[in-house]
Protein backbone atom coordinates (compact mmCIF):
# COMPACT_ATOMS: atom_id res chain seq x y z
CA UNK A 1 0.00 0.00 0.00
CA UNK A 2 2.65 2.54 0.97
CA UNK A 3 4.50 1.44 -2.11
CA UNK A 4 1.32 2.41 -4.67
CA UNK A 5 0.63 5.85 -2.92
CA UNK A 6 4.06 6.48 -2.89
CA UNK A 7 4.28 5.88 -6.81
CA UNK A 8 1.31 7.91 -6.87
CA UNK A 9 2.75 10.99 -5.34
CA UNK A 10 5.60 10.59 -8.04
CA UNK A 11 3.59 10.42 -10.58
CA UNK A 12 1.34 13.94 -9.71
CA UNK A 13 5.07 15.06 -8.74
CA UNK A 14 6.41 14.35 -12.40
CA UNK A 15 3.19 15.52 -13.85
CA UNK A 16 3.29 19.06 -12.38
CA UNK A 17 7.10 20.02 -13.14
CA UNK A 18 6.59 18.57 -16.44
CA UNK A 19 3.62 20.85 -17.34
CA UNK A 20 5.38 23.84 -15.26
CA UNK A 21 8.67 23.15 -17.35
CA UNK A 22 9.03 25.81 -20.28
CA UNK A 23 9.72 24.04 -24.07
CA UNK A 24 13.06 25.16 -24.89
CA UNK A 25 13.20 26.63 -28.74
CA UNK A 26 16.61 27.86 -28.78
CA UNK A 27 17.98 31.21 -30.37
CA UNK A 28 15.93 32.53 -33.62
CA UNK A 29 12.50 33.97 -34.21
CA UNK A 30 10.17 31.08 -33.83
CA UNK A 31 6.96 32.96 -35.64
CA UNK A 32 8.01 35.42 -37.97
CA UNK A 33 4.54 37.37 -38.80
CA UNK A 34 1.84 39.04 -36.49
CA UNK A 35 -1.20 37.04 -36.11
CA UNK A 36 -3.64 38.25 -38.57
CA UNK A 37 -7.11 40.67 -37.72
CA UNK A 38 -9.35 40.86 -40.09
CA UNK A 39 -13.05 42.38 -40.04
CA UNK A 40 -15.84 40.31 -39.46
CA UNK A 41 -19.46 40.42 -41.44
CA UNK A 42 -21.98 40.37 -39.19
CA UNK A 43 -22.51 37.04 -36.45
CA UNK A 44 -24.95 37.71 -33.95
CA UNK A 45 -24.31 37.35 -30.25
CA UNK A 46 -24.42 33.68 -29.04
CA UNK A 47 -24.82 32.42 -25.33
CA UNK A 48 -21.84 30.11 -23.79
CA UNK A 49 -21.45 28.86 -20.37
CA UNK A 50 -24.40 31.91 -18.84
CA UNK A 51 -22.59 34.25 -20.53
CA UNK A 52 -22.99 36.12 -23.96
CA UNK A 53 -20.16 36.29 -26.37
CA UNK A 54 -20.03 38.96 -28.55
CA UNK A 55 -17.95 38.68 -31.93
CA UNK A 56 -15.89 41.74 -33.35
CA UNK A 57 -13.02 40.73 -35.22
CA UNK A 58 -11.53 37.55 -36.73
CA UNK A 59 -8.29 36.35 -35.68
CA UNK A 60 -6.03 33.88 -36.92
CA UNK A 61 -2.04 33.00 -37.13
CA UNK A 62 1.11 31.27 -35.06
CA UNK A 63 2.12 32.97 -31.66
CA UNK A 64 4.79 31.59 -29.32
CA UNK A 65 3.48 31.47 -25.75
CA UNK A 66 5.99 33.35 -23.41
CA UNK A 67 3.93 33.14 -20.63
CA UNK A 68 0.75 31.33 -19.48
CA UNK A 69 -1.37 30.99 -16.09
CA UNK A 70 -4.05 28.74 -15.49
CA UNK A 71 -7.15 30.11 -13.13
CA UNK A 72 -9.06 28.29 -10.66
CA UNK A 73 -11.03 30.23 -8.81
CA UNK A 74 -11.85 33.31 -10.24
CA UNK A 75 -15.24 34.52 -11.68
CA UNK A 76 -13.95 34.12 -15.66
CA UNK A 77 -12.56 30.53 -15.01
CA UNK A 78 -15.55 28.85 -16.42
CA UNK A 79 -15.58 30.69 -19.60
CA UNK A 80 -11.54 31.25 -19.60
CA UNK A 81 -9.76 29.46 -17.97
CA UNK A 82 -6.51 30.08 -19.51
CA UNK A 83 -4.33 33.27 -20.18
CA UNK A 84 -1.22 33.29 -21.76
CA UNK A 85 0.94 36.16 -22.43
CA UNK A 86 1.83 35.43 -26.70
CA UNK A 87 4.46 37.31 -29.02
CA UNK A 88 5.77 36.67 -32.76
CA UNK A 89 8.84 38.29 -34.57
CA UNK A 90 11.69 39.34 -31.98
CA UNK A 91 9.52 38.35 -29.26
CA UNK A 92 9.66 34.78 -30.29
CA UNK A 93 13.33 34.52 -29.91
CA UNK A 94 14.53 33.43 -26.76
CA UNK A 95 17.76 35.68 -27.13
CA UNK A 96 15.36 38.76 -26.45
CA UNK A 97 13.03 36.55 -23.85
CA UNK A 98 15.54 35.80 -21.86
CA UNK A 99 15.59 39.80 -20.43
CA UNK A 100 12.14 40.27 -20.50
CA UNK A 101 9.85 38.94 -17.56
CA UNK A 102 6.13 39.05 -17.36
CA UNK A 103 4.26 38.17 -14.47
CA UNK A 104 0.66 36.91 -15.01
CA UNK A 105 -1.88 38.00 -12.30
CA UNK A 106 -5.54 38.89 -11.93
CA UNK A 107 -6.28 38.94 -15.32
CA UNK A 108 -3.34 41.30 -16.42
CA UNK A 109 0.27 41.05 -16.93
CA UNK A 110 3.02 43.29 -15.28
CA UNK A 111 6.98 43.65 -17.46
CA UNK A 112 9.85 43.49 -15.79
CA UNK A 113 12.90 44.61 -17.68
CA UNK A 114 16.66 44.08 -16.61
CA UNK A 115 18.54 44.95 -19.75
CA UNK A 116 15.99 45.74 -22.54
CA UNK A 117 17.08 43.83 -26.01
CA UNK A 118 14.31 45.63 -27.94
CA UNK A 119 12.92 49.46 -27.37
CA UNK A 120 9.67 49.24 -25.25
CA UNK A 121 7.50 50.32 -28.08
CA UNK A 122 8.61 46.72 -29.54
CA UNK A 123 7.98 44.77 -26.73
CA UNK A 124 4.44 45.92 -26.68
CA UNK A 125 3.85 45.69 -30.54
CA UNK A 126 5.24 42.01 -30.87
CA UNK A 127 3.52 40.59 -27.75
CA UNK A 128 0.21 40.80 -26.37
CA UNK A 129 -2.40 39.04 -23.78
CA UNK A 130 -4.81 36.90 -24.51
CA UNK A 131 -7.37 35.57 -22.81
CA UNK A 132 -8.37 32.11 -24.22
CA UNK A 133 -12.23 30.60 -24.22
CA UNK A 134 -12.15 26.97 -25.45
CA UNK A 135 -15.25 26.50 -27.81
CA UNK A 136 -15.03 22.52 -27.40
CA UNK A 137 -13.80 20.28 -24.44
CA UNK A 138 -11.49 18.87 -27.13
CA UNK A 139 -9.87 22.74 -27.41
CA UNK A 140 -9.91 22.78 -23.40
CA UNK A 141 -8.33 19.63 -22.94
CA UNK A 142 -5.53 20.94 -25.30
CA UNK A 143 -5.30 24.12 -23.32
CA UNK A 144 -4.63 22.47 -20.08
CA UNK A 145 -1.60 20.96 -21.57
CA UNK A 146 -0.07 24.40 -22.80
CA UNK A 147 3.13 24.84 -21.78
CA UNK A 148 5.79 28.09 -22.22
CA UNK A 149 7.70 27.85 -25.23
CA UNK A 150 4.55 26.20 -26.79
CA UNK A 151 3.77 27.81 -30.39
CA UNK A 152 0.25 27.53 -31.11
CA UNK A 153 -1.55 27.98 -34.11
CA UNK A 154 -5.14 29.42 -33.71
CA UNK A 155 -8.25 30.34 -35.57
CA UNK A 156 -11.05 32.20 -33.99
CA UNK A 157 -12.83 35.19 -32.80
CA UNK A 158 -11.95 38.47 -30.91
CA UNK A 159 -14.86 38.95 -28.33
CA UNK A 160 -16.67 40.61 -25.72
CA UNK A 161 -17.98 38.27 -22.95
CA UNK A 162 -21.14 39.78 -20.68
CA UNK A 163 -22.08 37.77 -17.75
CA UNK A 164 -25.42 39.17 -15.60
CA UNK A 165 -25.43 41.93 -17.54
CA UNK A 166 -21.78 43.36 -17.28
CA UNK A 167 -19.15 43.62 -19.60
CA UNK A 168 -16.74 40.62 -18.16
CA UNK A 169 -14.03 40.62 -20.86
CA UNK A 170 -13.71 43.55 -22.93
CA UNK A 171 -11.52 43.41 -26.05
CA UNK A 172 -8.97 45.78 -28.04
CA UNK A 173 -9.56 44.77 -31.59
CA UNK A 174 -6.28 46.15 -33.24
CA UNK A 175 -2.50 45.33 -32.13
CA UNK A 176 -0.71 48.63 -30.47
CA UNK A 177 3.11 49.13 -29.55
CA UNK A 178 1.76 50.43 -25.86
CA UNK A 179 0.62 48.38 -23.17
CA UNK A 180 -2.77 46.46 -23.79
CA UNK A 181 -3.33 45.75 -19.97
CA UNK A 182 -6.94 44.37 -20.57
CA UNK A 183 -5.59 42.23 -23.40
CA UNK A 184 -8.18 40.05 -26.05
CA UNK A 185 -10.73 37.52 -25.19
CA UNK A 186 -10.16 35.13 -28.02
CA UNK A 187 -12.60 32.32 -28.78
CA UNK A 188 -10.62 29.54 -30.17
CA UNK A 189 -12.48 27.86 -32.87
CA UNK A 190 -9.27 25.91 -33.82
CA UNK A 191 -6.32 25.09 -31.75
CA UNK A 192 -3.19 23.27 -32.71
CA UNK A 193 0.05 22.86 -30.59
CA UNK A 194 3.74 22.26 -31.86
Amino acid sequence: MVKYLVFCVFVAASYIVYSTFPVDRGPGIMVKNAPEIERLTWQEPFTHKGATVLPKKVIEGDVLIIKRKRYFFDILTKFSPTDAMVGWNQLSDERNLDYIFYSLKDRSFELDLTRPPLPLNTIYKESDLWHLIPSTADIDDKLKTLRDGHIISVKGLIVDVEHEGNTVLSSETTLSSTKNSKGMAIWIEDLRIR
